[in-house]
């Protein structure tokens, strides 16, 4: 069910080269719900929002929504007839691709809220598949399921699961649901209701699922039934559901939207949910603004001021996070004690985050960003701004992993020690090194490809212990930056304190 890396890499180009029916580009929001002219761009088949509560997630989501007529906008942007004045200036701007208009670009819409209602002129249709919060409420708190309280059987229809829906249920829930039905009423087919069957063939109704249980059969099951190239809407999907659940699902609708050719974008406060994603696939907003980027649950805590540490340092992904932090405990001089590490994403979005964490009046907590040579390039990247600084020439894992390999005959013994490969010779372990060099892998899989070369070893005592060393071994590396760091969190400590 899950992607390779292949497959995600290909799925991401089949974005970029528009190579689908229909699919929402990007979503610009003037002055809606706070959002004074802020964007979405969507780069993968499968988007997660994260921010904080009230940040404006559901707002995007339900932007991205306008985008087809079949959608009624009052669904997300009802107007009050007391309150809503402000709504008068709204508009979201959707760049699309819908080959059936253009075949060969893509095409501008705009969605306007004019004389107290929404104008969209010239807009497509499209399935879209609002899956709503209300997914996990028990049964017996919505009127709909009321009508299977009392009633006439001769009135419904009792229905096996689609195939697809059980094999896919089957793998996120870890239980077999081959004998659940799903019961629709014959004049109204939106009435239902799914009922299950113990191992031992008793059944029971939705009123007697778990929450977790209800949603996922529901949610797979109204994607399943979608029709290819459809747009499908998920508020909170981690929403009752057990971490593992939640990378289950995620991996479910990254498998779904390659399979039927679908776009789906979800709103989560899950870093279980965010893990599962390349970071082009997440988009935080806070305070209605955007980021495009892997910003961790934790980096948000620290953007909105819910972290007590004196030192905030923001890098791009957890693999530098790892890294600044054995450093800053090698070589800060007190530094690692107050100082927290977050991954916020990619170049330029932990310069930019960084940025509004200072300029946050709310925040005393100074912070700085440190960009590794993965995207930003010095020789032809803008200038770096006074609170980020460069950390090294190309990509973090192949600097580490280079130098081992450059210096692999001395550093054998200390490999064998830091690594905690006390099982295999040095002549093993060398080998090894010299067989991941030559397979000339994705920088990303290094540590990985080494442990499946050392017997599965675990990948995460080897990268740390790469780390471990050559950290240890590489001081004028980490010289200025720490200087760097000491100076200017002293600098904005001083500046908040006038």
């Amino acid at each position: 069910m899950k992607l390779s890396p292949t497959e995600i890499q290909q799925e991401l180009e089949r974005v970029r080269s528009n190579n689908y029916h229909q699919f929402i580009k990007r979503v610009r929001l003037r002055n809606v719900r706070g959002f004074n002219d802020e964007f979405v761009e969507f780069k993968t088949p499968v988007t997660a929002l994260v921010g904080t509560n009230g940040g404006g997630k559901s707002t995007i989501l339900g932007s991205a929504a306008l985008a087809y007529k079949g959608i009624k906008p009052s669904q997300f942007f009802p107007k009050a007839f007391v309150g809503d004045d402000n709504m008068a200036d709204w508009s979201v701007e959707l760049e699309l691709v819908d080959k059936a208009v253009a075949r060969d670009r893509t095409i501008t819409r705009t969605a306007r809220f004019t004389q107290s209602k929404w104008r969209r002129d010239d807009f497509q249709d499209r399935h879209v598949e609002y899956i709503e919060i209300l997914r996990t409420v028990p049964a017996g708190e919505i009127s709909r399921f009321k009508k299977f309280l009392a009633g006439n059987m001769a009135d419904f229809d009792v229905c096996p699961l689609g195939a697809d829906t059980i094999t896919y249920a089957t793998a996120v829930l870890d239980k077999s649901i081959e004998n659940y039905r799903i019961v629709r009423k014959r004049d109204n087919p939106t009435v239902k209701m799914y009922v299950g069957s113990t191992s031992n063939e008793i059944g029971y109704s939705q009123f007697h699922f778990g929450a977790g249980e209800a949603s996922i059969i529901e949610t797979i099951d109204r994607i399943e039934s979608s029709p290819n190239n459809a747009l499908i809407l998920v508020e909170e999907v981690e929403n009752g559901l057990h971490p593992v659940a939640v990378r289950l699902l995620v991996q479910y609708l990254q498998n779904a939207a390659r399979r039927k050719r679908l776009q789906i974008i979800f709103t989560t406060h899950s870093q279980e949910a965010v893990n599962e994603l390349p970071p082009e696939a997440v988009w935080a907003s806070i305070n209605k603004r955007t980021w495009n980027g892997k910003l961790s649950i934790e980096s948000l805590r620290a953007i909105t001021g819910q972290v007590t540490n004196t030192r905030v340092t923001y890098v791009e992904d957890e693999f530098v996070k790892e890294w600044v932090e054995n450093a800053l405990g090698r070589y800060g001089n007190g530094l690692a004690e107050t100082t927290r590490v977050f991954a916020a994403g990619g170049y330029p979005n932990l310069v930019k985050v960084s940025q509004f964490h200072n300029d946050n009046p709310l925040l005393t907590i100074p912070s700085v960003a440190l960009v590794d040579g993965d995207i930003y390039n010095q020789q032809t990247s803008p200038a770096l701004p006074p609170h980020a600084k460069f950390i090294g020439e190309g990509f973090p894992g192949s600097i580490i992993f280079d130098y081992i390999y450059q210096n692999r005959n001395e550093l054998a013994s200390f490999i064998r020690q830091r690594c905690f490969l006390s099982q295999f010779g040095e002549d093993r372990i060398l080998a090894a090194i010299q067989g991941v060099r030559n397979s000339a892998c994705d920088h990303h899989m290094f540590f990985s490809e080494l442990s499946q070369r050392l017997d599965f070893v675990s990948a995460v005592y080897i990268r740390a212990g790469m780390i471990d060393i050559f950290n240890e071994r590489n001081p004028a590396f980490w010289a200025g930056i720490m200087e760097f760091v000491t100076e200017q969190i002293s600098s904005n400590n001083a500046g908040n304190q006038n």
